[in-house]
């Protein structure tokens, strides 16, 4: 029986990391920035919106999971170990290995974020796996927190 791959692509804004998620999983790749997408594919970003957007990610990934996808791909920055966390244990709980893909690249952001907010990106960037600190597992509580609470609202 083949395995299950959750992959999670990580970098700046820029690295590609769309790119090659689209790649690896074309017909299940996910991120936070779809949510921001028009039907004509303009990008309309809500600073206001990313919890929702981040909960509308991971329902998605969820749902492609759930529908046994033999490989998921979510590209988000990724930037702090607690934002992949909850990825990390949903699957584990429907039985897929994790996979890390750090893009490295500088193409020049699409969505053109801030020079000073890729730089504090950078300056923060905290390596992923599965081993955390109590301060994470702090983090991660509170972020899983917030992706319920959006999801009960939507």
């Amino acid at each position: 029986m083949r395995k299950r791959t959750l992959v999670l692509t990580r970098g700046l804004p820029g690295s590609a990391k769309s790119t090659l998620a689209r790649t690896l999983a074309p017909n299940a790749n996910f991120a936070a920035d779809d949510f921001f997408e028009d039907a004509e594919g303009n990008y309309n970003f809500d600073l206001s919106k990313l919890g929702e957007a981040h909960a509308d990610c991971m329902a998605r990934t969820r749902a492609a999971m759930e529908a046994s996808e033999p490989v998921v791909a979510v590209h988000n920055t990724f930037s702090k170990a607690w934002e992949a966390a909850a990825y990390y244990e949903m699957a584990e709980e429907l039985g897929y290995g994790v996979f890390v893909v750090e893009c490295q690249n500088d193409f020049g952001n699409i969505h053109n974020v801030p020079q000073s907010t890729v730089d504090q990106m950078r300056d923060s960037w905290e390596p992923l796996g599965r081993d955390r600190t109590p301060l994470h597992r702090v983090a991660r509580a509170r972020f899983c927190n917030s992706i319920k609470a959006a999801l009960r609202r939507s």
